[in-house]
């Protein structure tokens, strides 16, 4: 008994092995599949400063493992990532973590918090820059260091300063990081599958459609635009986009938020009441990010004559994306390895479609006794056998026609997913030569009024023009004089109106009691 006592003091004497941990520096391969926010308007441009749609990603990483227990450290994974929803093939996973004390100017301040750091100052007037010791006092809601000259809440002075750290703390890592505890396991070479979500992605389709002289058809070119506003990127990447409305529930990091970024708190702070200062402008926390400015959309970035020009990409042979079903989804997948760079956007072309048959239609909507302006759009059918035929994905469309020899931007819209079969329009401007009036002076019954509608075209050329009127609770329109017909729960008038016309319609209108 005594013996076993003493071997068991000795056994609490030795101490436990160390967890072996194993880092994954990389993937081996990676695809990114990015998700559009369905709650974002077509019309709305991507901001990188705010991408709330996600994206799924899938990487492949080859591991030397010990056997037992292990700790795998899987570093350069998305920084958005979503912890909960990484699914790990190829090891049995006890448990998982993400690693939040990034290398970053927060991780740095928590860090040395209540140590010496050096602050260095630019004086405006002079460019002369002068360092002092200071230690940081505070960071919760500002950031306070204390000098020899005292304390100071920190960029409240108006100067040019930067602090500087004397080493990087060990446990600050410099690349997002997940981490997971394996099972005991036989190990060996093995090849392991992570997959995960992200936030911090957003994509959307961009159109250039080139109007003939005539307005009789469109040439339909579109980039599929993908954004990334993460920390990390991924080289030699196979990338898709999926188009449709995705469910997805709601992630502890499904916020908006970096979480590797200052959590709840920001090192922005209050100098002095406000109104009570001048010529001070508001200076941002440092060190600063100095991020590079997100490229812009190629779209944008072209002319209109070089923006024309763009079906040549296709002729001269570069690749497009391609199409493909996921269900009652969309599909496209780029034909070859991209990077999907940190804090950037990439354009690869989608869709070209030459001569598409359509019409230029000038258009008014009346519902609730109100009178509509006079809007002008071009309208196609998603057919194949009127040049279409193609899923088109929501985004934003430019749209342009020669006039006196060059290439003139007629004006820009969104479009909302459409599927093949429907009704396509582009609405893009406000009519500048065609007006509407509803005259009302007819004598009023009790809860209805007779009134006409005339069109005027003045243009040196005839329009079609149709008049939509929408039923609701307040208003029915009833008695039309002239021929309607039933669209998508409308009562529609389409006339065409000579140039320099008019065109009349008499109809009642009845208010609801």
């Amino acid at each position: 008994m005594r013996l076993a006592l003493i071997l068991a003091g000795l056994a609490a004497a030795v101490p436990l092995a160390a967890q072996t941990i194993v880092t994954s520096q990389a993937p081996d391969t990676v695809s990114v599949t990015i998700y559009r926010d369905p709650g974002r308007s077509s019309e709305d441009a991507l901001n990188l400063e705010d991408l709330t749609g996600f994206a799924l990603i899938t990487e492949t990483r080859t591991l030397d493992l010990p056997s037992g227990e292990v700790t795998i450290r899987f570093e350069g994974v998305a920084s958005g990532i979503q912890p909960e929803s990484a699914i790990v093939l190829g090891a049995p996973v006890k448990e998982k973590n993400r690693d939040r004390r990034l290398l970053s100017q927060r991780g740095l301040i928590d860090a040395f918090t209540g140590q010496k750091v050096i602050i260095r100052r630019t004086d405006a007037a002079t460019g002369k820059a002068k360092e002092e010791v200071g230690t940081i006092r505070s960071r919760p809601d500002g950031l306070i260091l204390q000098t020899a000259a005292g304390f100071e809440s920190l960029y409240c002075t108006g100067l040019d300063q930067t602090l500087i750290f004397p080493g990087v703390p060990k446990d600050l890592v410099a690349k997002p990081t997940l981490s997971v505890l394996t099972r005991d396991q036989a190990g060996g070479r093995q090849t392991i599958s992570l997959s995960y979500l992200a936030g911090n992605f957003d994509w959307q389709a961009n159109y250039i459609a080139e109007l003939s002289p005539d307005a009789k058809t469109v040439d339909l070119f579109a980039w599929l635009t993908m954004a990334s506003a993460d920390d990390t990127s991924f080289v030699d990447a196979n990338a898709y986009a999926v188009a449709g409305t995705v469910s997805k529930g709601e992630g502890a990091a499904d916020d908006g938020e970096n979480p590797y970024a200052a959590d709840d708190i920001d090192i922005w702070h209050q100098c002095w009441p406000s109104g009570t200062t001048t010529s001070i402008p508001p200076i941002p926390p440092l060190p600063p990010p100095y991020l590079p400015a997100p490229a812009p959309v190629m779209m944008r970035m072209m002319s209109a004559e070089a923006a024309m020009d763009a079906s040549a990409i296709i002729v001269t042979g570069a690749k497009r994306a391609e199409q493909e079903d996921l269900g009652d989804l969309k599909l496209y997948r780029i034909p070859f390895a991209v990077t999907v760079a940190a804090r950037s956007q990439k354009q690869v072309a989608f869709l070209s479609k030459q001569k598409v048959k359509g019409d230029m239609i000038y258009s008014s909507r009346f519902a609730g006794g109100g009178n509509a302006d006079v809007e002008l759009l071009y309208r196609v059918q998603n057919k194949k056998e009127d040049g279409l035929g193609e899923a088109l994905p929501s985004g934003q469309v430019a749209l342009f026609q020669a006039a006196s020899g060059r290439r003139m931007l007629v004006g820009e819209t969104g479009l909302s997913d459409k599927a093949i079969g429907e009704e396509v329009e582009f609405a893009f401007a406000k009519a500048n030569n065609v007006s509407v009036s509803v005259d009302d002076s007819e004598k009023r019954t009790k809860n209805s009024q007779r009134q006409t509608l005339t069109v005027s075209n003045a243009n040196p050329f005839p329009i079609t023009y149709e008049a939509e009127f929408q039923d609701d609770d307040s208003v029915r329109y009833a008695n039309f004089g002239g021929q309607t017909f039933r669209k998508k729960g409308k009562t529609v008038w389409r006339t065409i109106v000579r140039a320099n016309g008019d065109g009349k319609l008499s109809f009642r209108q009845i208010v609801a009691d």
